[in-house]
């Protein structure tokens, strides 16, 4: 029995060294399996980092190829159509507008209208209420300006804008400036008489 114990005793230390080998190869495994997740997680970000970070892809130019101004008329068949003109009779309800041909590979265009307009004479004032305090100030303004902003589908590369004379619209020289995706711009000159 003590040659066993002796045995035992003899062995406990090489027993001892296999358990710490052991011990430190498991732990360099798990830190290589760290470092390798922690490396690939880097990598990763630095890819979807690389992917945000690209410049977005160019956007589709919009050409005008042809753009006109005038009144809608009933065309027939639930139909407008535009005639072309600089003179919009002043009639409260007459439509007009303008119809612009694009070439865009666009889904949508973003388009501001600027609708500049003189103010209403006194005579047409009569309809409004009489405001003492907007008599008092006696501040003159030559226009007034109606600003729009939508997305319109081109419909076979054309869209439109629609405006109607409403009641008490005064007559007079009227410009709108019409802008197309920030980029292109045209301007309407005419006539409400």
């Amino acid at each position: 029995m003590i040659s066993l114990v002796s045995e035992l005793s003899a062995s406990l230390p090489a027993l001892r060294v296999h358990c710490t080998v052991a011990a430190l190869i498991l732990r360099w495994r798990r830190e290589i399996w760290r470092s390798l997740a922690v490396a690939l997680a880097v990598v990763f970000a630095g890819e979807a980092s690389s992917v945000m970070a690209a410049e977005p892809a160019p956007v589709p130019p919009v050409d005008i190829v042809a753009a006109e101004f005038g009144v809608f008329v009933d065309g027939g068949h639930d139909e407008l159509v535009l005639v072309p003109t600089r003179l919009v009779p002043h009639v409260v309800g007459q439509r007009y507008g303008w119809a612009i041909e694009l070439r865009t590979a666009r889904r949508s265009v973003s388009v501001r209208e600027e609708y500049v307009r003189p103010t209403a004479s006194p005579t047409a004032d009569a309809a409004v209420a009489i405001d003492p305090v907007r008599d008092s100030l006696q501040l003159p303004v030559a226009t007034s300006r109606q600003v729009s902003q939508r997305q319109l589908v081109p419909v076979n590369g054309l869209i439109y804008g629609e405006w109607a004379v409403g009641p008490g619209e005064p007559a007079g020289h009227r410009t709108l400036r019409v802008v197309i995706e920030n980029e292109a711009q045209l301007v309407f000159d005419y006539d409400m008489k």
